[in-house]
């Protein structure tokens, strides 16, 4: 049977070593010197720490004040701690107590009682885990979708904590599929626990939940909108090298209407996901893709012979068009070039009709990670009249000298 695992947080060396050869054959022991140690350690082996035992009198971060960061974070606050020093008061147990101490420890010690008392604060933690698990994850150690639903009815039931404003994030880990098929589920674990670290390094005391398999939520309890943007910023400032994941936020001024907002998070995050996929196609296909001028020139010259619609337009946020044919004015049921160009903005995105914009972006970007050259996609459009059609587009992404990044796309009718 596998050992559980010990963190002993104590400044004074013979203490250290005293606590752990009392220990060590039953556990596996890590070490810290001081409270800041401490969480350094806990934040990298939070998933196998069974228990704490942490003395108050130290240098950089005293007892006092690592009960209290780790009380105050959702995940750590569930690791009992047990208190080993000789305290000078009474004051001093109360303290300790309202911080989360789960038991103390008197030195001097006596080996009997330091293993009687560490098993049954383990014991009664897993006892409690039995029924804490179904709402934790074991993998990053957030909260998961049962629980996240829990809090908001309790939420919505408590007028004082509807009172309080609180930032909303909703992240998706990127290029998840690629490292799982690429290097194994493992690597993808890895990848998705190290998103959940990067999290916690920038909202430890907010609310954390692994709401799908690599999406998450967070709640962040700020004082004002200024102090959430700033948390959010260090985390996009974290990810913009590596860019392991993308986010949306939105702030809220009362606790309410949590589905609308993760909603809204959750649009934002997509957008900024399709951005990245789109970023990372274009610029493999730029390594790739051969000279294409003359093939785009030949296209344009014969484009109103082709059957059906043609547009090239620009990659770019707006999708400008570049040129198109007469068949797609037709389509569009328009009289000429100008009347086409009113209607649509003479973008992509104004081609396509409203409601289906949000399901093209995430049908490109799925092809896009199956890294497909071409991009399949069915959509409708409103014509001149207000008529809809159904159409089905076939596009490729090129690089070109004369327009940079371009999409060229032919597009027939099947209404």
């Amino acid at each position: 049977m596998e050992k559980k695992s010990l963190l002993i947080i104590e400044d004074n060396e013979i203490n250290r070593n005293m606590l752990a050869a009392i220990l060590q054959d039953e556990y596996n022991i890590f070490i810290a010197e001081n409270g800041r140690d401490g969480i350094e350690i806990l934040r990298k082996n939070l998933k196998c720490i069974s228990a704490i035992l942490l003395d108050i009198q130290m240098p950089v971060m005293n007892g006092f004040e690592f009960l209290k960061y780790v009380g105050d974070d959702s995940v750590y606050c569930k690791i009992p701690v047990i208190v080993t020093t000789i305290l000078n008061s009474v004051e001093d147990e109360k303290k300790c107590l309202e911080l989360g101490a789960k038991d103390f420890i008197v030195k001097p010690y006596d080996p009997l009682i330091v293993r009687l008392r560490v098993e049954n604060t383990i014991y009664l933690r897993e006892c409690n885990g039995i029924i804490s698990d179904l709402e934790l994850d074991a993998l990053t150690g957030f909260k998961n979708r049962k629980a996240y639903y829990n809090d908001i009815d309790a939420i919505e039931n408590d007028k004082d904590r509807q009172n309080k404003p609180v930032g909303v994030i909703f992240a998706d880990v990127n290029g998840l599929k690629e490292v799982n098929d690429s290097f194994g589920h493992e690597a993808g674990d890895e990848l998705i626990a190290s998103v959940a670290g990067n999290i916690t390094d920038i909202f430890p005391k907010a609310e954390r939940y692994r709401f799908g398999g690599d999406e998450f939520v967070v709640l962040s309890y700020d004082t004002c909108e200024k102090e959430f943007n700033t948390k959010a910023d260090k985390l996009s400032e974290l990810w913009n090298g590596a860019n392991p994941a993308s986010f949306g936020k939105i702030w809220l001024d009362h606790s309410v209407n949590f589905e609308k907002a993760v909603s809204a998070a959750d649009e934002i995050m997509y957008m900024n996901k399709s951005r990245y996929y789109k970023d990372k196609m274009h610029e493999r296909r730029r390594q790739t893709m051969v000279d294409t001028e003359e093939t785009l020139r030949k296209i344009e010259s014969v484009s109103e012979l082709l059957p059906g619609g043609f547009f090239i337009y620009h990659a770019d946020g707006d999708e400008q068009l570049i040129t198109f044919n007469h068949e797609l004015v037709n389509l569009f049921g328009c009289r000429d070039d100008a009347e086409f160009i009113e209607l649509t903005g003479n973008s992509f995105r104004g081609m396509v009709h409203p409601d289906d914009l949000r399901l093209v972006e995430c049908d490109i970007s799925n092809q896009i990670k199956q890294e497909k050259d071409i991009d399949r996609v069915k959509y409708r459009i409103v014509c001149k009249d207000g008529t809809v059609r159904n159409v089905l587009d076939y596009g490729r992404f090129v690089h070109t000298e004369i327009y940079g990044d371009v999409y060229y796309v032919f597009v027939n009718d099947i209404t």
